[in-house]
């Protein structure tokens, strides 16, 4: 499981608006930043007569952006979710994937749903889109 989180966090590292590309794994910190935090899921989506399966990990891609009353700065944090899903769409589109060890094909990555407002503080709110990478677990 660790290497796959890894390969996805390499995966995300190349997406080209990722401001500084500092991106953790379960830890956002204290300034900006963003993280990817696996999230609980049954793994399993199919199971093969082979013994192989279609599986899925889902994530969470955290981002921690600053935060104020004015509206055009909460815009450009949510743009920015939108972008990553584009960004996210195509790259799954052209077959570009995460690499994964030997056995493990991927087939898609794809976000469960639209960016949204996670947490807020006095200066900072944490911004968050669930994500799965699907693939095939050869036997």
């Amino acid at each position: 499981m660790s290497n796959l989180i890894n390969n996805i966090r390499s995966f995300i590292l190349t997406c080209p608006f990722l401001e500084g590309g500092r991106v953790n794994v379960d830890y956002i910190g204290e300034g900006m930043g963003y993280s990817i935090d696996p999230l609980p899921c049954d793994p399993i989506i199919q199971r093969y007569t082979d013994g192989g399966a279609k599986k899925q990990f889902q994530f969470a891609f955290t981002s921690q952006e600053e935060y104020d009353q004015d509206a055009r700065i909460n815009i450009e944090n949510s743009g920015f979710f939108q972008a990553f899903d584009e960004w996210l769409e195509e790259q799954s589109f052209m077959g570009n994937f995460p690499e994964l060890e030997d056995g493990k094909l991927p087939v898609l990555m794809e976000t469960l749903n639209s960016g949204y407002l996670y947490d807020v503080n006095e200066i900072n709110a944490k911004y968050r889109i669930e994500c799965r990478l699907i693939y095939v677990q050869e036997v």
